[in-house]
């Protein structure tokens, strides 16, 4: 169902039948950001169609559509080993300044982010040749200055670390949707709060249009429409017949520790965190591990919520919730899962096993789900010439939303492809099914 229409990004259409050059479907990071960059294009009439956050998720609820960016922590960095995240790391936090000073909106968080884990070992050394590759900002800690600089993480003895010192820490995914939608609004941009339940193309006296339904009945019309709806894509009328992007539904889990003013400050100097390593010797025991014994875990550094509280964010990585969604029911399901679960419980003891002498004042969890592409990339292309997608984040595509949003708003607005990328690297790949084609 559609949210409360009272809200400030409601936008009702008016009677005279708007055309819009493009319309975007799916109001979240890569979504907002698609029609900000479209709002900047010369004559180009854009509109944004997607629901606000719920102010609550229950089961019972009629509300089918739910995002992953209803939170306040997400960690940004320049380097990843697969140079193409790298790239649109980069050239969205590059970004990141303008778009703060031109939308009013302070959503990032310039604190750093901490890779750790044995000398040695696979993420170390991947890590250290990105950095030296990419030629990015970086210290190089041994376990000896790990200690020093940050007194208060407790890892193993022997583990080292590379501390990305500039254009990484976190982002709030709520700010920078909401900074899009700012800057996109002021540019001309109609922004709908609704949920798009079908999108069909039709034919008016020899003109190619796409039409685009929504759950309260609003029709608009558009020459050309991006899809940008994440692990929803599926779920509605959105795409052809036989054309079902190949992509897989993970569950993921996360624990959030609320923590006192005092262990803020305490903790002032705090980064982001991406750990793979053994843990140290008096981490619970029950935390998952890979096959190897390997634990592979996120942590963002104290944030202040909504509630006006600070919470540590810890979450694991793609095999934490071994099992996948598949179905509506599933992923809604999932979503208004309960705050708290033997996942959840587990690693909020590993964040006071992680983090020396904090004090939990309370911890819950929330859940997400992400949308995992065969390829580990997202999917950028051409459904045909008036219908596009940006879907397939894999779990990696906030920082990166940006550049994401802004490749796929040039492709679908002028059919070209307009990134140092290699095309080849984001095309949609579909469920097997014979003879099929794009």
């Amino acid at each position: 169902m559609p949210n409360d229409p009272d809200t400030d990004y409601t936008f009702k259409l008016n009677t005279n039948n708007t055309m819009y050059d493009l319309c975007v479907v799916g109001a979240g990071l890569i979504g907002s950001a698609a029609a900000r960059h479209a709002s900047l294009q010369p004559n180009i009439r854009v509109c944004l169609i997607g629901p606000e956050e719920p102010k609550e998720r229950r089961l019972e609820s009629p509300r089918e559509i739910f995002g992953a960016h209803y939170d306040e922590g997400r960690v940004t960095r320049c380097s990843d080993p697969d140079p193409v995240w790298a790239t649109l790391a980069q050239n969205s936090i590059n970004r990141y300044r303008e778009l703060e000073a031109t939308s009013g909106v302070t959503f990032y968080s310039e604190t750093g982010c901490l890779m750790s884990g044995p000398p040695g070992g696979q993420f170390m050394t991947n890590t250290q040749e990105t950095v030296t590759s990419q030629n990015i900002q970086h210290d190089y800690l041994t376990p000896e200055l790990l200690r020093k600089r940050f007194p208060y993480l407790n890892l193993r003895d022997t583990d080292e670390a590379i501390f990305e010192t500039k254009n990484a820490g976190y982002i709030s995914p709520r700010g920078m949707i909401d900074a899009q939608k700012r800057v996109a609004r002021d540019n001309g941009c109609d922004v709908i709060n609704d949920v798009v339940c079908e999108i069909s193309r039709n034919h008016d006296s020899g003109v190619r249009l796409m039409s685009v339904l929504t759950e309260s009945g609003q029709k608009v019309e558009a020459r050309r429409v991006l899809i940008a709806t994440g692990s929803f894509t599926t779920f509605r009328k959105l795409l052809p017949p036989g054309r079902e992007p190949d992509v897989t539904f993970c569950p993921l889990a996360v624990a959030k520790v609320e923590v006192s003013s005092e262990d803020v400050k305490r903790l002032g100097n705090m980064p982001s965190i991406l750990y793979y390593g053994d843990g140290a010797p008096d981490w619970p025991e029950d935390y998952p591990r890979s096959p190897n014994r390997v634990i592979g875990i996120y942590v963002l550094p104290p944030i202040k919520y909504p509630d006006g509280k600070y919470y540590i964010k810890l979450g694991d990585f793609h095999d934490s919730v071994p099992q996948r969604l598949s179905s509506l029911e599933e992923v809604k399901a999932w979503y208004c899962t309960d705050g708290v679960t033997p996942l959840v419980t587990k690693s909020a003891r590993l964040i006071t096993a992680l983090t020396k002498g904090i004090k939990p004042l309370s911890y819950h969890g929330d859940h997400c789900v992400i949308t995992k592409t065969p390829t580990n990339r997202p999917y950028i292309d051409l459904v045909h010439p008036s219908l596009g997608v940006a879907i397939g984040g894999n779990g990696y595509a906030a920082k990166s939303s940006d550049e994401i949003g802004r490749i796929a708003a040039m492709l679908v607005l002028y059919g070209k492809w307009d990134s140092e990328l290699p095309v080849e690297a984001f095309k949609l790949k579909l469920k097997d099914k014979p003879n099929s084609k794009l």
